[in-house]
């Protein structure tokens, strides 16, 4: 980067709220800022109560509760954050989700002339689908959202499964695939970690550790491995899967463990938010097993390369666009309980062909939000270009 940029980096939830898309918004803005003519000021809700701890330059907007703990933005009320962008010149503004905050920004682009970009991160009608029981409250909700993403200048996508969701919604623009990175690194405390987590789940004399990481919500699909763990169970394998994470599915997923007679074999461990400590959960597995088609990028398979560990994935869907099969991960049919149980099955007696694996799945799958971020200001760059000639 040789030009100055200043830049807007913008979502509709952040912290205390911890998700795919605010690690995203945090990593771009770690990334972008360590360039010495790079400014990022990210403008998220604010949450009543909450002090930012972290070193970036946030702005918390004026917003409104929500039942679901959730907090509903409303820049639109916002003077202050009006008079930001009458005095300071902003190069771009870059949002990563399509509700109050991507149409508040999309008019601010129009007024001060300053071009915008969306990035696409999740299957919002999966969701209103799920959410939202009226039919016509779903097609409201979608052409809600799609208004501002039409109205932006340029649309990012994480995956090309991401992109094709795109078009099914009904965008009809051009789309940039840029896939995402992660921040976890393999470091010497991680290493010595892994003795913390052998001994918090009795896990030392244990040969095959599994284990999924993310929010424990329906749509993740975790029946599918604790159903194919039960067929390699009963084939008489011995295996711990540790379950990362919390979520309103966690109490059915326990009973299902409890029907399939897994009590002995999985561990749930709840939330685990010290990296370091989450690395060495990765760095003690021998397999990450990641049954979600709902996900359009998902991190976790990249923080798992970060430590070597190959992911077992579904076959066709978004996420798996990062793997080569029997390369550097695994591939199993959607929903076929009988070849994901062995996919698991050959992990368990393929460990030398596991090993070389574990190389291609470092060097092949991982990169970092640096490594991303050069992409992205690229993408800027070339945007902000483009956005001259067009206004000549």
């Amino acid at each position: 980067m040789n030009k100055e940029m200043n830049i807007i980096q913008s979502l509709d939830t952040f912290y205390p709220n911890f998700d795919g898309p605010v690690q995203v918004v945090t990593n771009y803005t770690k990334s972008m800022i360590k360039h010495d003519n790079v400014k990022v000021k990210v403008v998220v809700p604010k949450y009543p109560k909450y002090v930012d701890t972290l070193p970036l330059d946030i702005y918390r907007t004026k917003s409104m509760g929500k039942k679901t703990g959730y907090r509903m933005a409303t820049p639109g009320r916002d003077g202050k954050l009006k008079k930001y962008f009458k005095e300071n010149k902003v190069d771009i503004i870059h949002f990563h989700s399509p509700f109050t905050m991507a149409r508040f920004l999309v008019k601010m682009g129009k007024k001060h002339d300053i071009p915008t970009v969306f990035t696409f991160h999740t299957k919002f009608r999966d969701d209103f689908e799920r959410l939202l029981k009226p039919k016509f409250l779903q097609n409201f909700m979608m052409r809600y959202i799609m208004k501002p993403i039409n109205a932006c200048d340029y649309v990012l996508t994480v995956s090309n499964g991401a992109a094709d969701v795109l078009r099914e919604y009904g965008y009809k623009g051009k789309i940039d695939v840029i896939r995402n990175g992660t921040d976890l690194v393999c470091t010497d405390e991680a290493r010595e970690r892994v003795k913390e987590v052998n001994e918090k789940y009795n896990l030392e004399n244990e040969e095959n550790v599994f284990i999924s990481v993310g929010r424990i919500v329906s749509n993740k699909r975790l029946d599918i491995p604790l159903n194919a763990l039960k067929i390699v169970k009963d084939k008489g394998y011995k295996f711990k899967y540790l379950i990362v994470g919390a979520g309103d599915h966690e109490n059915n997923l326990k009973e299902l463990v409890k029907e399939l007679g897994l009590e002995d074999y999985v561990i749930f461990t709840g939330k685990v938010m010290d990296r370091q400590l989450l690395s060495a959960h990765y760095l003690r597995s021998d397999l990450f097993l990641f049954p979600s088609t709902f996900d359009t990028a998902s991190l976790a398979p990249i923080e798992a390369a970060a430590m070597s560990l190959p992911t077992l994935m579904t076959k066709g869907c978004a996420t798996a666009e990062i793997l080569t099969a029997d390369v550097n991960g695994l591939l199993a049919e959607e929903e076929n309980i009988e070849d994901w149980a062995s996919k698991i099955i050959y992990a368990i007696e393929n460990k030398d062909k596991m090993a070389k694996m574990k190389e291609k799945t470092y060097s092949e799958v991982y990169r970092t939000w640096d490594d991303v971020c050069d992409e992205v200001l690229a993408k800027y760059q070339e945007y902000i270009e483009n956005y001259k000639k067009k206004k000549k």
